[in-house]
């Protein structure tokens, strides 16, 4: 039978046609071209299903706000429940641990880009550059607690439950030969949202971020100095502002009108949720329903009172039927009575498609297959299981080109404004005072890579593209993860130390070849 609403529609529809026909054709009189353009876009007026006002989704009008009223509409709820999901959803926070693991690994490392007098790399010069790095990744943390790639991993973690993170350029020359420059990471609560609406300077502020009213770009931010979370901060604290040139502000802006993060499970959380809220009462469904073993039943209710027998003279009485029945037991029953095994049928056979399908939605929601999500893989093939993990590589991928662009870029302009200023830069930077900026920009980033699926073929596949001159060993190199210059040299290396080995080898061959021919 049709739903009235589907009725309803199909009536007004067919008012719609007539009318527009009739339109049409008195148009057609004057201009068959106006005519047919009229019927053309009022045909594709009606096409729009997501405009209809009545019927069964009449109730679905959303405003169009912009994205930071959308988001702050429910910004306490949202951050709360994706950081209480992370936390305690063990789906959740192993995807995260997952994800994290395969875009971040052991770290980012950067790949210094200067160039000689000549416009040639000069590799000298970036090495010891990157050897600066190294160094002083081990310091980067103000905290003293992390390393840089350490806390690479932390910020990639918070995109997902909090949606942005804020870093503060500060400075320690307590350690020598080492740069000064320290990062301290700063959860969003440290932004003072109340600092809001246009200030005395005239620029705007938005939730704690001053704005350039001009061009939009952020000037300052307001910033508590502890966190107002704490539950040993009891005294107010008045904001600092912080100039934007000592604050990174990584977040994902995924509308125009963002100037805010928001957390990357955020479509997923009130799935998870209630996934896990679910099956926690189909365990105390169980739970309950498994503590009744045996029912006892009778014909006569008014006499199954303490102490009374079915009939006079008769020992057995319901007052005597045990609590539990112990392995082996012979028990009596009062006559007229009988014994029913209780059963139950939880979680029931819906249970397993229900979990199983909440889990897919939740894993595209998270970027990764259901089998990596869910950690099941009973009715994945090979096939599959590639299929799922090469378009995962692909998510990495947006991930880490996410932290180089946000995060690294940013941090390695720092590093080398710093070591310039304290006088530790390890090679001549001439012109840095008057257009520091090719200095500061002159750094690409080594990702971690992934192995071959299938070594021989993929070898020779790649051994194809460097002949055909579809790449270079240097991106062959890259894409597994490896820095090809390091490659380089080790090889050289190794091929110097075996250079004698080899000399001897064949001094023995030759004696031995003397040996056998005089004898």
């Amino acid at each position: 039978m049709s739903h009235p609403s589907s009725i309803g529609a199909g009536i007004r529809h067919k008012v719609y046609d007539a009318a527009t026909a009739l339109v049409a054709g008195t148009i057609s009189v004057f201009s068959p071209g106006r005519a047919a353009m009229y019927r053309h876009h009022r045909r594709m007026y009606r096409t729009y299903a997501a405009g209809e006002l009545t019927g069964p989704n009449q109730n679905f009008r959303p405003r169009p706000r912009s994205a930071d009223a959308d988001i702050r509409r429910g910004l306490k709820n949202i951050i709360g429940r994706c950081r209480d999901q992370a936390q305690n959803n063990p789906y959740i926070s192993g995807s995260i641990k997952r994800i994290v693991n395969n875009a971040v690994r052991r770290g980012i490392r950067p790949q210094f880009q200067f160039r000689d007098a000549g416009d040639r790399l000069d590799s000298r010069a970036n090495r010891a550059w990157e050897r600066l790095f190294m160094r002083w990744s081990r310091y980067a943390d103000l905290t003293g607690h992390d390393s840089y790639w350490a806390l690479q991993r932390l910020v990639l973690s918070h995109m997902w439950f909090d949606g942005e993170v804020l870093i503060h350029r500060a400075w320690d020359d307590s350690i020598p030969g080492v740069p000064p420059l320290r990062l301290e990471l700063l959860e969003r609560d440290h932004l003072a949202t109340m600092v809001d609406g246009r200030l005395e300077s005239g620029n705007i502020a938005r939730g704690g971020i001053e704005y350039d009213e001009a061009t939009g770009r952020p000037v300052a931010y307001h910033l508590y100095p502890y966190h107002p979370g704490d539950t040993m901060i009891t005294m107010a604290m008045a904001p600092v502002r912080i100039p934007a040139a000592d604050i990174i502000h990584v977040y994902d802006r995924q509308r125009i009108s963002q100037t805010i993060g928001v957390p990357w499970i955020v479509a997923i959380v009130m799935e998870a949720y209630d996934l896990e809220d679910y099956r926690a009462y189909e365990r105390i469904g169980a739970k309950l329903a498994a503590a009744f073993g045996l029912f006892v039943k009778t014909n006569y209710p008014e006499l199954a009172g303490p102490g009374i027998g079915i009939r006079p003279g008769e020992d057995v009485s319901f007052e005597d039927l045990p609590d539990y029945i112990e392995p082996g037991r012979i028990q009596a029953l009062p006559p007229g009575t009988d014994v029913t095994v209780a059963s139950h049928n939880r979680p029931g056979n819906q249970y397993e498609p229900y979990v199983k399908e909440s889990r897919r939605a939740q894993s595209v929601g998270a970027g990764i297959s259901y089998e990596s999500y869910a950690n099941d893989y009973t009715d994945a093939s090979y096939s599959s299981t590639r299929s799922g993990a090469l378009e995962e590589r692909l998510s990495y991928g947006g991930m880490q080109f996410f932290l180089d662009e946000k995060l690294n870029d940013r941090v390695c302009a720092w590093f080398v404004e710093a070591a310039w200023l304290a006088g530790l830069n390890p090679s001549p930077m001439p012109g840095y005072r008057f257009d520091p900026n090719p200095y500061l920009e002159a750094v690409t980033h080594q990702d971690p890579g992934w192995s071959w699926v299938d070594p021989l073929k993929d070898g020779r596949a790649s051994q194809l593209r460097v002949q055909e001159v579809l790449s270079t060993r240097r991106r062959e190199a890259a894409a597994q993860g490896y820095d090809w210059d390091e490659l380089l040299d080790e090889a050289m290396d190794e091929e110097r130390r075996l250079t004698p080995l080899l000399r001897l080898r064949r001094q023995n061959q030759d004696l031995e070849d003397s040996n056998a021919t005089t004898a």
